[in-house]
């Protein structure tokens, strides 16, 4: 288990072990009964350097979020003016899109300019409605904001916009005789909002991440096997620093800050800006006491129990005030079906007729760079447990499979699963096409033919498949997939029994929205190479 420890100065407060406690308790459905759940995701934790120490009392518990709630703001305003300036650009980019097609009439080059000083009505309406669905506020409350959870607002909110410039156009008409505003403008500057706006929050979230006077400073409560794997699982996210933990009753061989009497002290000492919760061996009513004590003045986030059974479709119920989460089932209605396989069939044949130059060239490359053939089919178990050919550019020398048992030891997932940082069977050419993910462009084709989709479980020679048993055989429900869970959340960095509770998690509570979801990260993932041997 790997020490959380304070790199400040003696006085920034000392890590250091608890004595146990006998009666120590390891229940925290009591904690988790005492907020009002709402969208609960990991964040990124990295360990950082700890602020220097103040004296105790020097402020207020009310003073102490001071920072916090600025930070909130810096957030959210920044993600304001993002918006409207991705608002603006959508209405030009919109207009002069209509007006490209347009030889003649209202919508043509020469009304261009016309036409935007009606429209430019639209980004004001739509940044109104986007205050009024509450896409700022929400973002408040997450831990780790992300657009595709306010996607259904959003289209809303855009829609919403879209009429009320719609009416405020028929109104500015009939006061002052203008020309009317024409409903083929505001789709076309609709579309390119749903583009704009979303790549201007990403843009935005970038920029704010590289800024540390911003960063979420986050105070963990609890210690162990769990606490610890969130702090590893996401430490890519440069916008959160993890300041340290505090448990009554650590585990061997973690180091703490403080009790959980201490947490609004060192929520002062450290201005801390949101609490994490996770399992403790402390009793719940100490630390209830203590949450009670910040809630309201700083953001607390709960990592609930039997966290491996939820997703982010999973939805906060209540009994008598008690919150329940409910285990989200899989939407296996034919509509849902229909849907994904018309996007693989779209996206695959697009996606072969784009990308076909590049490999070619790869495949240019991989021929003057090792000999043998370019592209190389493997045997792969797919949906059903049935074998299929799965097709990719060749990224190791010809006769690598006799060299696998000599370099099992080095395997870095453990399990079935067989990967090796710096693999000397991998060329140079090989190592560059793996690390950006072009070798498995030729997977397209499968996903076409359909023994593959775009998102799903990663498929595994047979050998490796027969491994999964029971609850994780349920991975062979669906088609195996290009991208999926596994590989936006790590791929070889995460073990193998974190790939079959991701791979489940997936089947089991299966959504097109998710697969969207999956497809839009899988981007920045193949760009930062995280996992990539």
């Amino acid at each position: 288990m790997a020490a959380v420890t304070p790199t400040s100065a003696p006085e920034a407060g000392q890590a250091r072990n608890v004595r146990p406690r006998g009666a120590a308790i390891r229940s925290q459905r009591a904690v988790e009964a005492l907020l009002d759940v709402e969208d609960v995701e990991f964040g990124a934790l990295s360990p950082v350097t700890l602020a220097p120490r103040q004296e105790p009392g020097a402020r207020s518990l009310a003073q102490i979020t001071t920072r916090s709630r600025r930070t909130g703001r810096i957030e959210v305003g920044a993600t304001l003016f993002a918006d409207l300036v991705a608002l603006v650009a959508a209405t030009f980019v919109g207009l002069a899109a209509l007006a490209s097609v347009s030889s003649a009439g209202a919508n043509s080059m020469a009304q261009f300019w016309q036409n935007l000083r009606l429209d430019l009505v639209f980004p004001l309406a739509t940044l109104g409605m986007f205050v009024v669905y509450g896409l700022y506020g929400l973002r408040r409350r997450r831990f780790r904001p992300r657009g595709f959870h306010d996607f259904g607002r959003f289209f809303h909110a855009v829609a919403a916009g879209t009429l009320a410039t719609l009416g405020l156009g028929v109104l500015i008409h009939r006061l002052s005789g203008r020309a009317e505003l024409s409903p083929a403008q505001l789709v076309s500057i609709a579309l390119a909002t749903f583009v704009a706006v979303p790549v201007g929050r990403a843009a935005c979230l970038v920029l704010l991440r590289v800024r540390p006077g911003v960063r979420t400073r986050v105070l963990i409560v609890g210690s162990g096997v769990v606490a610890e794997q969130i702090r590893q699982h996401c430490a890519e996210d440069q916008g959160i620093e993890v300041v340290g933990m505090v448990d009554d009753d650590p585990s061997p061989g973690t180091a703490v800050l403080g009790t959980i009497a201490e947490i609004p002290t060192l929520c002062e000492q450290f201005q801390i800006d949101r609490v994490l919760v996770t399992f403790s061996r402390s009793h719940p009513a100490d630390t209830i006491d203590k949450l009670r004590d910040l809630h309201g003045t700083i953001p607390i986030s709960i990592v609930p129990r039997y966290f491996e059974l939820m997703t982010y479709r999973s939805q906060v119920d209540e009994i008598d005030g008690v919150p329940v989460i409910d285990v989200a089932t899989r939407l296996q209605g034919f509509g849902a079906r229909m849907a994904k396989r018309t996007l693989d069939i779209i996206a695959s044949g697009l996606g072969l007729l784009l990308l076909s130059p590049v490999i070619i060239l790869a495949s240019l490359l991989i021929i003057i760079s090792s000999p043998g053939l370019p592209i190389l089919g493997q045997t792969r178990i797919g949906r059903g447990g049935r074998p299929f050919r799965m097709w990719k550019l060749r990224t190791m020398s010809v006769d690598a499979h006799r060299e696998r048992e000599a370099l099992a030891e080095r395997s870095l997932t453990g399990g079935p699963m067989f990967k090796v940082e710096d693999d000397p069977r991998v060329f140079r050419v090989g190592r560059f096409l793996r690390r950006t993910s072009i070798d498995e462009l030729p997977q397209l084709m499968n996903v076409l033919l359909g023994q593959m989709s775009l998102v799903g479980p990663r498929p595994f020679i047979p050998e490796e498949a027969e491994t999964f048993n029971g609850w994780a055989a349920r991975r062979f429900e669906v088609r195996p997939g290009l991208t999926g869970l596994w590989q936006v959340s790590g791929r070889s960095d995460l073990s193998h029994d974190q790939l079959q509770r991701l791979d489940y998690l997936y089947v089991a509570s299966w959504s097109i929205f998710w697969d969207l979801r999956i497809l839009w990260k899988t981007p920045g993932t193949v760009v930062r190479g995280r996992g990539a041997y």
